[in-house]
């Protein structure tokens, strides 16, 4: 269970996220949605431990998520970013990612490049995308809490239902799975909706 109470979220001098209160439950899909720069992945990142909440707080089963314990926390978590390609190399046969310092991109599922490096992956086709999302989340199937940033976005129809049904399915095997999405389908199919 993931839960925000009354958190306030700033990014310079903007409030994105003002006095926000959810609980996504286990068992569960739940979508946060709202217009682009609403505040959207600010709240992803805030969950994971990159982005202090400036009032408020966040817990993970209970647990008072803080700076020091955010890395513990994202140890339970699998994360699939809106940049999928970050985690190609789990379906490239190119030569492994060299073990990294824990940043912001090298703390989920596996290895994944330093944000510290200039790297260019290139695109991903919307099957390439399916395939890593289903890889990722076979690989990670013991943990119990499934973040997700608008996984559909380069997705077609069919394939945006097919992520849509994986998302559910997680939820269905108990997890916790917490989705940031504008996308119709994803807000339709999702147990609770939080709007920014």
């Amino acid at each position: 269970m993931l839960e925000f109470k009354d958190a306030t979220i700033e990014v310079g001098e903007r409030v994105l996220v003002e006095r926000l209160s959810l609980i996504a439950k286990d068992g569960e899909l739940t979508c946060v949605t709202g217009p682009e720069g609403s505040g959207k992945t600010t709240l992803l990142r805030a969950l994971m431990g990159f982005q202090p909440v400036k009032e408020g707080f966040v817990s993970v089963d209970g647990e008072l998520l803080t700076v020091l314990s955010a890395h513990a926390f994202r140890k339970m978590m699998v994360y699939l970013p809106q940049q999928m390609q970050l985690l190609a190399h789990a379906i490239t046969e190119s030569e492994p990612v060299e073990e990294q310092t824990a940043d912001e991109y090298a703390v989920w599922n596996a290895v994944l490049p330093s944000a510290d490096k200039a790297i260019a992956p290139k695109p991903l086709s919307a099957e390439e995308i399916m395939l890593l999302a289903e890889k990722t989340l076979r690989d990670a199937e013991n943990k119990p809490i499934v973040i997700a940033d608008e996984p559909t976005a380069l997705l077609t129809p069919e394939l945006s239902m097919r992520m849509i049904q994986l998302l559910k399915a997680q939820a269905a095997m108990g997890k916790t799975v917490l989705v940031a999405s504008r996308h119709p389908q994803m807000i339709e199919y999702a147990d609770m909706i939080v709007r920014l």
